[in-house]
């Protein structure tokens, strides 16, 4: 329906553009330039092997490597030009699924695909999974506000199969009166992963999968761990803890690349400041989700989707530009503010082209701001709330 809301010139140009991202994503992934090497050398070992390589790919949970077996089964040039075609059929949907979350038309949509298009066709390029996940989240939320809340989590925790970070999207419908369903659909998530690697694994190599899989994100993948290993630190990486060491903190010039040194603070204390900065965003969150509760279904539903991505972004230890994608909730909560919005489309690509401004944190600092908008709508102007059980 949303595309047969398009004029024959804009098909067009969609249709062209699709194509060529859909091209250069291929090219990418069959010449192993991309990201999407890495989970899929992960899945071929356990293909060939029925190894649960973690060491491999540490940042990827272990069901990645079963989820994507069969993919992996395929020489990589088919498996790229698969999983892009994957990756364009999520953009595809994903405008119906916002629709049906936020009430949004494509129509409203438009500036908020443009402001987060660089993160977009930087997923593309590096055969990343975020489409996919955002789609799965976004359509779980949407399911999860209708009347299938347990299927909705567990769409999102689908996504969190696939890449961790979506789980913190089960906030959203907990706070939204369905913390019994999300709770069902979470504990589904955790019995299914663990079947998935006990069924494909066996017992024992599932198991210690999953333990040596927490050991290492413990010990390597939190913020210290990276400098301790001295893995990326380099600009490209705009997660708030990593760009506040780079920029304040006392690290070795010599591990750093397009950063800019302003003091020499003990480690210890950025992270001190990164969790303060963290633990007044959840506060914020908590208070948002409050007063949602006042604001139309719509409203309240987008708000708390736009203000966890942010969240979650700002936890993860890792945020590279295309991360970013995950601000579309952000920016179709602030659709009506369109010199806001054109700013940020004018601002993104700024950082996707002048290495030094990711290595401030560009793109971090954009979803600070938009974070801190779209919580000061929730807390300041909630429109009143219909009567209605969809709250």
């Amino acid at each position: 329906m949303l595309l047969r809301s398009l004029d024959r010139r804009h098909l067009a140009f969609l249709a062209l553009l699709a194509a060529v991202v859909l091209t250069y994503s291929i090219i990418r992934g069959a010449t192993s330039t991309s990201d999407f090497k890495n989970p899929y050398r992960v899945a071929r070992v356990f293909w060939e092997t029925g190894t649960l390589d973690i060491r491999g790919e540490p940042r990827y949970p272990p069901t990645i490597r079963v989820l994507l077996a069969p993919l992996a089964a395929l020489p990589i040039g088919l498996a790229a030009a698969v999983w892009a075609l994957l990756n364009l059929a999520a953009v595809a949907a994903l405008p119906g699924a916002l629709e049906r979350l936020s009430g949004a038309s494509l129509r409203e949509q438009a500036l908020p695909w443009l402001a987060v298009l660089p993160f977009m066709l930087d997923a593309f390029a590096l055969g990343q999974s975020d489409p996919i996940n955002l789609f799965l989240v976004t359509a779980g939320l949407g399911l999860a506000r209708a009347s299938r809340p347990v299927t909705g989590a567990g769409l999102i925790g689908l996504a969190g199969m696939i890449k961790v970070l979506p789980i913190a999207f089960w906030g959203v419908p907990a706070v939204r009166r369905r913390l019994a369903a999300t709770a069902a659909g979470a504990l589904m998530t955790l019995l299914a992963s663990i079947a998935l690697l006990v069924v494909f694994a066996g017992w024992g190599p599932g198991l210690r999968g999953i333990a040596e899989w927490l050991t290492v994100l413990r010990e390597q993948e939190g913020p210290w761990g990276l400098v301790a290993t001295q893995n990326s630190l380099r600009e490209n990486n705009e997660a708030l803890a990593i760009v506040l060491a780079r920029t304040f903190g006392d690290l070795d010039p010599g591990l750093l690349r397009n950063a800019v040194s302003l003091a020499r603070l003990r480690l210890d204390v950025i992270w001190g400041i990164w969790v303060a900065i963290l633990a007044a965003m959840m506060l914020t969150w908590v208070g948002c989700a409050v007063r949602a509760r006042r604001a139309p279904s719509e409203r309240g539903w987008l708000g708390m989707f736009a203000l966890t991505a942010v969240v979650m972004l700002v936890a993860s230890p890792i945020a590279w530009p295309h991360y970013f994608l995950w601000l579309l909730p952000a920016a179709l909560f602030l659709a009506r503010r369109r010199r806001l919005l054109v700013a940020v489309a004018v601002l993104a690509p700024l950082g996707m082209m002048i290495p030094v401004l990711r290595g401030l944190g560009w793109h971090m600092a954009i979803a600070l701001v938009l974070f801190a908008i779209v919580a000061r709508e929730l807390l300041t102007r909630p429109a009143p709330a219909p009567a209605a059980a969809g709250l």
